[in-house]
């Protein structure tokens, strides 16, 4: 119940299933059933921090990790660089603050599942505590000591030492062992980030950041929750301090970070680079297109309204809740690729790997008995109150305008195709076999065929849509493993993994298989329906959709390259528009003739045109107005001879010079002053 977790969903004493929750337990069924997308998916990048997959080794060799501090400005997130780590022991904390630091971590005191030092946070209060000093906001000098031969640079206390920084402490995984005889182990390296005068800074991508918050598990109250060294961290950054990070770099920009040397590191794809081409199909398959959809297509917001409306299932008989009891849920987790990647091979797919595939849908086998132990009250363990074994429900579903396949994909959903002994499972416990659930049809109002001419027509349609003609989706691995999983099995494969065995699994390249074919799992199959004469029908009675759909698909085709031809013309259009801004007051004419010359055959020009030529006939006016000024002021000076013994000499030459066209352009007003001066006496 959404108001109160721990009881069974209920209005007043009256208990029922909601309807989304049965909603989408059909929806999914259907989805697996027709071949439909994965549609809900969150395209999450995932990290690992795995010390024996050599693809996460080999991000921290050759000093590929730097350290700095991050800090937050306004909205945004930076961080500071302070260059490759130096490393400082234990041995040399307990000499400078004359403690015994070291000792706390060692193997007989330091309890691995429940040491209070673990954490960071912890570890920095045991060392101000033991020193009497604020360490963090502390800076010291140090002197580089030794570069050992993994590359490591150590460094030691030293006042007059040329290295200043911070003493900068992470979390302690495992107890430190130093045997008599043998090769010591664990940790016994903090670090030390050195400041730089000139540091540079970079900005964090908001992707990267986001990375970072969900391999930490920010803001999450449910297991796993969010990691107590973040939510110290956090409660610093969002006060305005800066915080000690690690980080990777990809030219000039930060491409993953975290709280550790060895930081959960983000694989190379998210989870969608590892979903199957056809599953990103813009295509709207048979479960959209029944149940409704809202998503972005091409960065736009596309909706279509569901058809299959579901009440609540009220309960109808008079069974009494049980007794509350604690389970310890453990939720899978996608980034543990033997389960969550199809694998087949001894070495394996992970998310690192370019042709990493999903291995399918997330489903639970039905348990054959119910046989759950009750867990304590603890951190890791939630309350729940079931109701019993046969409690029945009762709801209705109504559809609206839905096409016979359609009909036919619902009913094969609620009843796996009438296969018998087949159970839906539902709700929070279902790993442990609670919400085992059996779905009958009591009553159909207004359908014009029975449910097997209905389940038959889904099952032929599937046959010659997904199959290529052939009878084969009866006895298909994913119908097989749909309907295994629904069927009662031996309840020995059904256990939780222990932590332990995580880690030994993957140790040892095991996966998870395809259900059928793990020990003692009996295959379940169903009848098929459809006959080679069934699919002809189908095909006949298809075949005006199907030219519809292919002259569909071609004027789509045909308008998303109309829509592409008007964007690029747009697009020109826009460029055209800004440089003919650009161009008024313009009196480059070979600016203004290139423009003409580009767009004289798509786009208006005439003000461009009139433009230049208005430039032109001015250059043309200045032209015979100098040419104008010169002849008058020649003939003026010539005048002033008028009646001297050079006066004839000046007026000859005065015409002669300005009778050739190169001199006088062809200016009507020179020529007039050539005519006049010749009459003069």
């Amino acid at each position: 119940d959404h108001k109160n977790p721990e009881q069974f969903c209920n209005y007043n004493g009256q208990y029922y299933i909601p309807s989304t929750s049965i909603k989408g337990m059909v929806r999914n069924v259907l989805e697996i059933m027709s071949f439909s997308k994965m549609s809900f998916i969150n395209d999450t990048t995932y990290s690992l921090r795995d010390l024996k997959y050599d693809k996460y080794l080999n991000q921290f060799k050759d000093n590929k990790v730097q350290c700095g501090w991050l800090y937050k400005t306004g909205n945004e997130y930076k961080i500071e660089d302070c260059g490759i780590p130096y490393r400082i022991k234990y041995d040399e904390i307990n000499s400078k603050f004359n403690i015994n630091f070291k000792r706390n971590f060692m193997d007989g005191t330091f309890n691995n599942a429940n040491s209070p030092y673990k954490k960071a946070y912890k570890k920095y209060n045991l060392l101000n505590q033991l020193s009497n000093k604020n360490i963090f906001n502390q800076s010291y000098t140090f002197s580089l000591s030794v570069t050992d031969g993994a590359g490591r640079k150590i460094v030691t206390f030293q006042d007059n030492g040329n290295i200043q920084g911070k003493l900068v402490l992470t979390g302690h995984p495992s107890p430190r062992k130093e045997p008599e005889k043998g090769k010591a182990s664990g940790k016994i390296y903090d670090f030390v980030f050195e400041k730089k005068e000139n540091p540079d800074i970079y900005t964090v991508d908001k992707k990267v950041f986001e990375n970072f918050k969900f391999a930490y598990f920010d803001s999450r109250t449910t297991q796993p929750k969010e990691s107590p060294d973040w939510t110290f961290w956090k409660e610093k950054l969002n006060s305005g301090e800066k915080i000690p990070v690690f980080f990777h770099k990809y030219l000039s920009s930060i491409s993953s970070f975290g709280l550790s040397y060895l930081y959960k590191f983000p694989y190379k794809n998210s989870i969608m680079k590892a979903l199957l081409q056809n599953h990103t199909s813009k295509e709207i398959d048979l479960a959209e297109s029944m149940f409704g959809y809202s998503k972005k297509i091409d960065n736009k917001q596309h909706s279509l309204k569901g058809r299959v409306y579901f009440s609540h299932a009220k309960k109808t008989n008079s069974t009494q809740p049980l007794t509350s009891r604690y389970v310890l849920l453990g939720s899978p987790k996608a980034s543990y690729y033997p389960i969550y990647l199809v694998q087949n091979g001894n070495e394996y797919k992970t998310l690192m790997d370019n042709n990493s595939i999903l291995a399918g849908w997330k489903r639970y086998p039905v348990h054959k008995k119910f046989s759950h132990n009750c867990e304590g009250s603890s951190t890791q363990t939630s309350l729940i109150t079931p109701l019993p074994k046969d409690t029945k429900f009762n709801l209705k579903i109504k559809v609206h305008n839905l096409k016979k396949v359609e009909i036919g994909a619902l009913l094969s959903a609620l009843a796996f195709h009438n296969t018998s002994n087949t159970y839906h499972n539902i709700g929070l416990a279902k790993s442990y076999g609670y919400g085992k659930i059996k779905l009958d049809i009591q009553k159909i109002n207004g359908f014009r065929y029975s449910i097997q001419e209905y389940l038959k027509y889904f099952e032929t349609c599937m046959n010659v849509e997904i199959f290529n003609n052939e009878i084969k989706w009866h006895e298909s691995e994913q119908i097989k493993n749909l309907l295994t999983m629904a069927t009662e099995q031996d309840d020995n494969n059904l256990g939780y993994m222990k932590l332990t065995d995580f880690a030994k699994e993957k140790n040892d390249k095991n996966y998870l298989d395809r259900y059928i074919n793990l020990d003692n799992v009996q295959t379940k199959t169903t009848i098929g329906l459809s006959s080679k004469k069934d699919l002809k029908i189908y095909q006949r009675d298809t075949e005006e959709l199907r030219q519809k759909y292919l002259q569909r698909q071609e004027e789509r085709r045909i308008k998303e390259e109309e829509d592409k031809i008007k964007q690029e013309k747009q697009k020109e259009k826009n460029v055209y528009q800004k440089e003919l801004d650009g161009l008024k007051d313009c009196s480059d004419e070979t600016k203004l003739q290139s423009f003409i010359q580009r767009y004289q055959n798509k786009f208006d020009i005439s003000e461009i045109r009139q433009q230049l030529d208005g430039i032109k006939s001015q250059k043309q006016n200045d032209k015979f107005t100098k040419i104008n000024a010169q002849a008058q002021k020649a003939y003026n000076e010539t005048l002033k001879k008028k009646g001297t013994k050079g006066f004839t000499k000046a007026k000859d030459g005065f015409i002669k010079k300005w009778s050739a066209e190169k001199n006088n352009k062809g200016s009507s007003i020179v020529l007039e002053l050539v005519e006049k001066i010749k009459k003069i006496k």
